[in-house]
Parts: C-alpha cells; structure tokens; sequence
C-alpha cells in the first residue's frame, strides 16, 4: 500500500531508533516478482523496518508518470530524479544524488548503498562532508555503508570489471565506514582491491524456518490468485511448477527460460494435471508466447507477469525451477525457506552458492541438471515428479538444516548490532 510522504523530522535524536537511509536503484514493490534484484532489496528494507529500524528509501524514477515521493508500509520513499540512461546523465545523476543525500544526511544514522554502482561515489560524497559535520546532538557522524553481493555475471564484482566507472566506485568504497558482504568470494574481491579488511563486515542472508502449508491454505491461494488472472485456475488435482526470473538467454541456446519453454509440451504431455507458471518480463517475453502458442500448450503454462506480494504463488506451487544465475538473489533462497522441491541448473556460481550454504551432501541431494540440456532438464524433472511426495520430505530437511546454519534471526541480530549508534558493528566473520 502507498500514499504521500508524510513530514520527517529534520535531526536525528540519541535516544531514537537507528535510522538507514537506503540508496537502491530498483525499489519497485510492485515488479519485485520480475526482477532479483527489486525483489532482494525489497525484502530487505523490509525487514530491517520490521526489527523496529526507520527505513527511508531514495531511489530514481523509471517513468515520467512515477510519482516523487510515497509511502510504502512504514518506508518512506523518495524518487529524486528521472534514472540516468547514459554517461552524461550517470554523472549529472551522481552529482544530483551526492548533493541531496549530503542535505539529508543529519537525519540517519546510516546511509547504505545497495550494490557497487556510480550511486556509491553519491553516498560517498555525502559521508565525507558528514564527518566535517559534529554537532551536539549527535553521538558520531552519519556512517556510510555498501552491500556487496551477487554471484556470477550478477555480481558486483563482475559489474566493477567490465563497467567505465568500476575504478572510481571501488575508490569510493574505501571512503565508507563498512562494507556489507554476503558470501567469502566478495571479502576476497574487496580486499584485493585494496578495502581494509577491518571495515567488511559479512552478515550471510538468512532462511526462515520452514512452516507447512495446509490444504486449505493451498485452496485458498489457488483461488485467490485465479481471481486476479485467470490463466491462474486450477484443478484440485492439479500440480504447479513455478519458473521466476528475468526472461532473458542467449541466442541459438537452449539455457535460461529457453530451456523450459523447449521442454514444455513433452512434461506437460507426461502429466496431464503438471501446470506451469512462469513469473517475470524481459525480452523474450513475447518469444516465450508465441513459442508456447505453437507448442500448443499455452493453455497449461501461465504467464500472468509479475506480483507484489508473491505469498500466494508459494503457497500454492508444487515445485521451483532454477535455470540462472539471477534467481539466486530471490527465487532459489524463497524455494528453499518454503520447502518447496527444486531442479536446478548446474551452473558453476549456483553450485558455488550452494556450496557456500550447505554441506557436500546436502548440496549433493539437489536435483541438479546439465543447464544447456533440456533432455537433461526433463530426465532431472521426472526423477522428482515420478516421487513427489519423497521429493518434499527432503526439501523440508534442506529447509530445516538452512534455517538452523543460516538463521534470520540471527541476521537481523546482526544487523541490529551494526546500526546501533551505541554499539560497535561486529567483527569480521
């Protein structure tokens, strides 16, 4: 839900709650389900709003019709400026971005960056002045932060490589109190480009422990969402396996949603009651209906775009599939919190993600295919399909073991450590 901005209080006081000003470029409530990215950083401001932290949100604007400001739950969010679209906008946007975020800087007690990008050169602009700044009411100056995540070709550390600015982003970073990291591999790229181990910090994405969902709560959500698309409608018998991501690939491959789309019609012909939903946009979204059009099972494969609130779509799928590397910001963690069972592509940064969470025979246990083959793909899919039922007992203990390794709430509590203006943030792991 949305509204105007409401009035904010010009200082910070030090008795009140920590306060983050988070500087994301894709805060979009209502295109999270489409896009990894959106879907992470939304997840995330939320839960540090939800621990009792104030969270305002500034971010650009992708349309003329958006609005400047609004209110999303307890986030403020303010749209500044239209999103820069080429090297003479990028700086003009920096500069306008550094100028508004050293204004505001009074009043938080952290500005964080979501990622490496120019926008860190903005923050770190803003924390230089507000260390020239000291006032009585304040206990220290405004800190600068920076999340540093993504794996593969969805890093930051691949995005600082091939990107023109990537030199002048990382300079900025060794400007910022701390750096955030989610996973070992971001520590080792920061430090050897010269970040000062003593300011990462690495807080690793927590799962919630998996709760059952009941028949009646699947009904519901069945017929929740066929009210709103009716490409949504099922059966009571009927089984639903869900595909998230960005519709993108490669030309003459067969990997990413191109995979599932060449292998649509011989599963669907193998279940008769196998429904597909297939969440997101991209460029090969018209690709993808005219493909499953001439397939002929456009009628048992949905593409009904994106959500904003995506609990019914997880209460109601049978089983994920994991084809990029993109999904392991959202869908492949949200698979594994909701015990749902998963096929996954073999891509060396997805094993590496999975290697980073879960021992070798837990990461072994996952039904993992060649990701360039769809016969592979189908051969994976049915060792899971033929044994559903054994298939769901597993996802539950991969889900339990995840939330026992890698605990919420022991994130949050981590996070809470670090945005205290009282407490030192915590050592690096």
């Amino acid at each position: 839900m949305s509204s105007s901005l409401t009035v904010t209080s010009p200082t910070r006081t030090s008795n009140s709650a920590p306060s983050v000003l988070w500087v994301t470029r894709r805060y979009w409530p209502h295109g999270a389900g489409q896009h990894a990215r959106a879907a992470a950083s939304l997840e995330l401001s939320n839960a540090w709003s939800a621990m009792g932290t104030h969270v305002e949100v500034v971010t650009p604007r992708y349309g003329a019709h958006w609005s400047h400001e609004l209110l999303y739950d307890t986030i403020h969010v303010h749209r500044i400026a239209a999103a820069p679209k080429g090297e003479w906008s990028m700086q003009r946007y920096v500069r306008h971005l550094g100028n508004w975020l050293t204004e505001q800087a009074k009043r938080f007690d952290w500005i964080l960056c979501d990622g490496i990008n120019d926008d860190v050169r903005s923050v770190a602009t803003a924390i230089a002045q507000s260390r020239g700044d000291n006032r009585p009411d304040q206990k220290q100056p405004t800190r600068g932060g920076l999340i540093c995540d993504g794996w593969g070709g969805d890093s930051d550390e691949v995005w600082c490589r091939q990107a023109r600015g990537g030199k002048r982003c990382l300079q900025a970073i060794t400007e910022l109190d701390q750096i955030f990291t989610r996973h070992p591999n971001a520590d080792r790229f920061l430090v050897s480009n010269g970040v000062a181990p003593d300011r990462i910090q690495r807080i690793a994405k927590g799962f919630a422990r998996p709760t059952r969902v009941t028949l009646n709560q699947r009904i519901e959500s069945r017929r929740s969402l066929e009210l709103i698309n009716t490409d949504l409608k099922t059966e009571k018998e009927d089984q639903v396996l869900l595909w998230c991501g960005h519709m993108t690939g490669r030309a003459n491959t067969a990997e990413g949603v191109k995979l599932l789309v060449a292998s649509a019609r011989i599963i669907c012909a193998r279940y008769p009651n196998l429904k597909i939903w297939m969440l997101g946009d991209g460029e090969l979204h018209d690709w993808v209906h005219t493909e499953l059009r001439a397939e002929g099972v456009r009628s048992v494969v949905a593409i009904p775009g994106t959500f904003p609130d995506m609990t019914d779509i997880w209460n109601s799928v049978d089983g994920v599939v994991i084809t990029d590397e993109d999904q392991l910001r959202y869908t492949l963690p949200m698979a594994i919190s909701h015990a749902l069972p998963t096929v996954i592509a073999d891509h060396a940064c997805i094993r590496a993600w999975i290697d980073d969470k879960f021992s070798s025979d837990v990461a072994d246990s996952f039904a993992w295919f060649t990701s360039n083959k769809p016969s592979a793909f189908r051969k994976t899919f049915r060792t899971v399909w033929d044994d559903l039922p054994t298939a769901v007992d597993l996802a539950w203990e991969v889900a339990m073991d995840a939330s026992r390794r890698l605990s919420i709430t022991e994130e949050l509590n981590r996070w809470a450590a670090a945005f205290s203006s009282e407490k030192p943030t915590l050592p690096t792991s």
